[in-house]
């Protein structure tokens, strides 16, 4: 269903990373959706892009978007007042299971980590978050992880702290933890499948996604050893099983 929204708020994080909050009422996104949102009126560029949640209250959505390319650039410069055209939310809802969780997030990658860490503190379930970027600068919303989080370590590759999401892994006891979502680039992901992880890690997968709907297919990635649609049977799938090498 396509709806038409107005710009509620607009919020630069960074010099690249800023946030759109819209009203949107009458929907209940879960953690692991996300919205296609269509970034002109004409049909340049054509494709949509896929916005994740990351928070969902009072019928208003927030969504934090890093420029990368031209559409993301195009959405930069709408401003408050101004309407977009979304669609969705597609993507299976992940369940938010009630066992003591790590969040690991690289990048971009913390903005649907966000809404799971809020689902999470609405239901009382313990987590620790870790999150990484490459520049202090670049590590958004860290008051508001601190004030959800049971225990939280922020590092960055540039600057005093020079330590990478996987590497701030060492400085905690993984094995007391009984699950892990994770999500960043996906270099980040084929190293942390690499280490093994003695819990089950479920990873939020994010790519270019044509249509949303499982249609174009461009976005089918080998799980279990047969092909999955991030966009229709994802995005979040059990790590141990995601093959990148194919």
């Amino acid at each position: 269903m396509v709806r038409r929204v107005t710009i509620k708020k607009k919020q630069w994080f960074t010099d690249d990373i800023f946030g759109l909050e819209i009203y949107l009422p009458d929907i209940d996104p879960q953690p692991g959706q996300f919205f296609q949102v269509r970034v002109s009126t004409t049909y340049d560029p054509f494709l949509n892009r896929p916005i994740s949640v990351v928070s969902y209250k009072g019928g208003t959505l927030l969504m934090i978007i890093r420029v990368l390319g031209r559409g993301t650039k195009m959405l930069s410069q709408k401003e408050v007042g101004e309407d977009l055209q979304v669609l969705g939310p597609f993507g299976k809802a992940l369940r938010v299971k009630k066992k003591k969780s790590l969040l690991i997030a690289g990048g971009i990658g913390v903005a649907p980590l966000l809404f799971l860490a809020q689902k999470m503190h609405g239901k009382r379930i313990e987590f620790d978050f870790v999150y990484g970027a490459k520049r202090e600068k670049d590590l958004i919303k860290k008051s508001h992880i601190l004030q959800i989080a049971k225990h939280a370590i922020f590092v960055t590759e540039q600057g005093r702290s020079k330590m990478t999401v996987l590497g701030a892994l060492d400085m905690l006891d993984v094995e007391s933890y009984d699950i892990a979502y994770a999500c960043g680039p996906k270099t980040m992901l084929i190293e942390l499948q690499k280490l093994n992880l003695p819990i089950p890690v479920y990873a939020f997968c994010e790519d270019f996604l044509g249509c949303g709907c499982g249609l174009c297919l461009g976005c089918a990635i080998m799980y279990k050893g047969e092909y999955k649609r991030i966009c229709e049977d994802g995005p979040v799938f059990e790590l141990e099983y995601i093959e990148f090498n194919v």
